[in-house]
């Protein structure tokens, strides 16, 4: 069940309500990739952060539409038709879409940050109490305080580890929500390159929006290839998608990073991707099994979350990150921190 988190009206007035301090607490915590300490921060920044990054999105997504039919044709009824003009504006758009992109990522780090911090609590890992002094709006006798609707669930009792008993678990990778993905985002490119048909002067902006996707998919093929992202059986886990695995003895912890959206990861929904992360005891041996490309990508990985072994964990495509952490601690005892 996911995590409830204001909405709408409730979502803007709850974040209004936070203080200053808790504000920039809040933003800090999602630039440092991490939950806030206070619940409560984290339920009016999930809220709030989900409000704003939806409608950037939306905004986002009107830009080419609104470049198509409405820029183009002005121009040209302007007599703007040299190809110095019609770069400018090009420029100009992308421009503006990378601003939007930017603008939504932090938002959308807002949101994932708190969510990570309302996830924590209603798994047990952070502290089940809310602040009143977070809160800076003077409410009336009859409403109920903010602090007091913060959704924190108690304490979740962790399973004993007896891997022999888990028996083999897999966790499969649903293919159907990233082909979708995979065809929007191509639909969108044909947009793109209808628009440098009409302008030659666009076809700059088509290119490098084909090369982007290029690469998402380069990225995505492994989990399109093979149907089972992670297989934990008693002998030890194992990655097929990456080639990686190793005995349970060899992971010292469990850790929980929301999923990056820097840079143009910042374009894409990922407010609930988890990365959990397997912090072995062999990191650059299990690199060292990799072809060199895949090497260099997995060290990225490494980079970012501290391991190379990481499942991504998020409904509705892979599994949701309380049923992966629970299906983990029946394998191994290791300790579940949350950065």
């Amino acid at each position: 069940m996911a995590p409830e988190i204001a909405q709408g009206r409730e979502a803007r007035e709850a974040w209004r309500a936070l203080s200053p301090q808790a504000r920039e607490a809040a933003f800090a915590a999602a630039k440092r990739g991490v939950a806030p300490a206070d619940p409560g921060i984290a339920w009016a920044a999930a809220g709030y952060g989900r409000l704003m990054a939806r409608r950037l999105r939306i905004l986002r997504l009107f830009v080419p539409f609104l470049f198509v039919l409405l820029v183009l044709p002005v121009a040209r009824s302007l007599g703007l038709r040299s190809d110095a003009v019609l770069s400018g504006l090009c420029i100009v758009v992308l421009a503006g879409l990378v601003a939007l992109v930017a603008r939504t990522g932090r938002y959308q780090r807002l949101h994932s940050s708190g969510l990570l911090g309302i996830q924590a609590a209603g798994l047990g890992m952070a502290a089940p109490a809310t602040s009143p002094q977070a809160w800076q709006a003077v409410q009336s006798e009859f409403t109920v305080p903010y602090q007091a609707r913060v959704p924190v669930a108690g304490p979740v009792a962790r399973p004993v580890a007896d891997a022999a008993a888990a028996g083999t678990r897999e966790v499969p990778v649903r293919r159907g929500p990233v082909v979708k993905a995979f065809a929007l985002l191509a639909g969108l490119g044909l947009i793109f390159w209808l628009a440098a048909l009409a302008a030659p002067g666009t076809s700059v902006i088509a290119a490098a929006y084909t090369t982007v996707v290029g690469l998402l998919l380069y990225a995505a093929w492994p989990a399109l290839r093979h149907p089972v992202l992670a297989r934990f059986t008693p002998a030890g886990w194992d990655l097929p998608t990456v080639g990686m695995g190793g005995p349970w003895a060899g992971v010292r912890e469990i850790r929980v990073r929301p999923i990056s959206t820097r840079g143009l990861a910042g374009s894409l929904p990922l407010a609930t991707y988890r990365a959990v992360a397997l912090m072995v005891d062999n990191p650059d041996e299990q690199l060292a099994r990799l072809p060199y490309l895949r090497r260099a990508l997995v060290r990225r990985t490494m980079k970012r979350y501290g391991s190379p072994a990481v499942i991504v964990a998020t409904p509705g495509r892979t599994i949701p990150l309380p049923e992966l952490i629970v299906l983990l601690q029946h394998y191994t005892d290791a300790p579940v921190t949350w950065t």
